[in-house]
C-alpha cells in the first residue's frame, strides 16, 4: 500500500505542554463530527476540572469528502479557539481510498510531529468522527497509560438510537456484548495481567484506542491493510507483547448508523444483522471447550476458525459456571465444559 506524503505538513508542530494527539479519520462526516470536537473541547481531568487546552491537539484527516467536512472541522475550531484542533484535506486515488490508509496516514503524521518537536514521552488517541467521548475520556487515558502501552475504551451505542434499532439486533448486540464480557473475565482469571485486571471489557476499535508514542513506532504503525486497520494494529501490538488495558473508565459512545464509512465496521455489522432470514437467526459461536483451550494455552486455532456451532447465550452461561467454579484451579476441564454446554 502506497501511503501519501504527510497531509499534516504545513501544521505547526504541538505545543511545548502538549502530549496527546487525538486522530479522527472523517470522510462525508460534516452531519455528527462537530458533536465530537465540542467533547474533546470539554475534556476534564479525574476530578471534573477542565483539561488545559495546551495539553492535547486533534487532527482531522478529511479524505475524499463530498460535503463540507472540513468546514464543519474549522467550525469547531473557532468555537475552540484555545485549542488546537487542525484539518487537512486530500483527495485519495481510488486504490488507496479507504479507512486503512486514512488511518495509517493521519496517525503517521501524528508521530512525525512528535518527533519534530522533540517529544517522545507522548501519546497517539484515536477516535471516530460519529464518535463521543465522555468528559474524562482522555484523562483516564492517561491515568490508564501510566502502567500500560495500550488503552482501548468502552465503546457503547448512543441511548437516542437504541431504541430505534430492530429488536432483534438489539438482543443480538446484548448477547454479543455477554459472551465477550465472559471470555474476558475468564482470561482475566486464567491468566491475570496486572495492566489488565479485571473489571475489564473486550473491545479493541477505532472509536477508543490509545497508544504510547514508542510502542506505535516499535511496530511500524497502522498495518498496510484496506479495512479493520484499527483491529490489525491492535493485533501487531499484542504480538509485540504491548501491555493492555481495556478501561471501562474510559467510554466513548457511538453512533448505530447502518451506513458504515468503513466495509467491516460496527454499521456494517449491524446492517448485515438486519437482511432477510438475519433477524431471527441464532447468533452462534465456538464450542466453549475451544475457548478454554485457548484462553489457557493450548495450541487450537484463533477465533472465527472453529465451527459456530452453539447459541452465544449457551456458551455465555457455560463460560459464567466456569469462572464461578474457578478454572484456575484446574478443576474444569474440556469434559465438564461440554457437560455444561450441554
Amino acid at each position: 500500500m502506497i501511503v501519501p506524503p504527510d497531509p499534516f505538513a504545513d501544521v505547526p508542530v504541538p505545543r511545548a505542554a502538549c502530549r496527546s494527539t487525538i486522530v479522527i479519520p472523517a470522510r462525508d462526516e460534516a452531519a455528527l463530527i462537530g458533536r465530537s470536537l465540542d467533547a474533546l473541547a470539554g475534556q476534564r481531568d479525574v476530578n471534573g476540572s477542565p483539561l488545559a487546552p495546551d495539553t492535547f491537539d486533534v487532527l482531522v484527516y478529511a479524505n475524499n469528502c463530498v460535503d463540507a467536512t472540513a468546514d464543519a472541522v474549522r467550525a469547531a475550531a473557532r468555537r475552540h479557539p484555545a485549542h488546537a484542533i487542525h484539518v487537512a484535506e486530500e483527495v485519495l486515488p481510488p486504490n488507496v481510498a479507504h479507512i486503512g490508509t486514512a488511518r495509517r496516514a493521519a496517525m503517521n503524521a501524528a508521530s512525525a510531529r512528535f518527533a519534530a518537536a522533540g517529544i517522545s514521552d507522548a501519546l497517539l488517541a484515536a477516535t471516530d468522527a460519529d464518535s463521543v467521548p465522555s468528559p474524562t475520556w482522555l484523562a483516564w487515558t492517561l491515568r490508564e497509560m501510566e502502567h500500560a502501552d495500550v488503552v482501548t475504551g468502552r465503546i457503547v451505542v448512543d441511548p437516542n438510537e437504541w431504541p430505534l434499532l430492530p429488536a432483534s439486533t438489539r438482543e443480538m448486540l446484548l448477547e454479543e456484548d455477554a459472551y465477550h464480557f465472559a471470555i474476558a473475565q475468564l482470561r482475566a482469571q486464567i491468566d491475570p495481567k496486572p495492566h489488565n485486571p479485571w473489571p475489564c471489557h473486550w473491545q479493541r476499535s477505532g472509536p477508543s484506542f490509545a497508544v504510547h508514542l514508542s510502542a506505535y513506532d516499535a511496530v511500524g504503525g497502522v498495518p498496510p491493510v484496506r479495512t479493520l486497520e484499527d483491529i490489525a494494529l491492535y493485533e501487531a501490538l499484542e504480538r509485540g507483547g504491548a501491555r493492555i488495558r481495556h478501561s471501562l473508565r474510559v467510554r466513548v459512545m457511538t453512533s448505530a448508523r447502518l451506513h458504515s464509512r468503513a466495509a467491516g465496521g460496527f454499521g456494517a455489522r449491524i446492517k448485515a444483522w438486519q437482511q432477510p432470514g438475519d433477524a431471527h437467526r441464532p447468533f452462534l459461536v465456538e464450542d466453549p471447550s475451544i475457548t478454554l483451550a485457548r484462553l489457557r494455552g493450548e495450541d487450537v486455532r484463533p477465533p472465527g476458525e472453529h465451527p459456530a456451532c452453539i447459541r452465544a447465550a449457551e456458551a455465555t452461561a457455560a463460560l459464567r459456571q466456569l469462572i464461578a467454579r474457578g478454572v484456575i484451579e484446574e478443576r474444569a476441564t474440556r469434559s465438564n465444559v461440554a457437560s455444561i454446554a450441554g
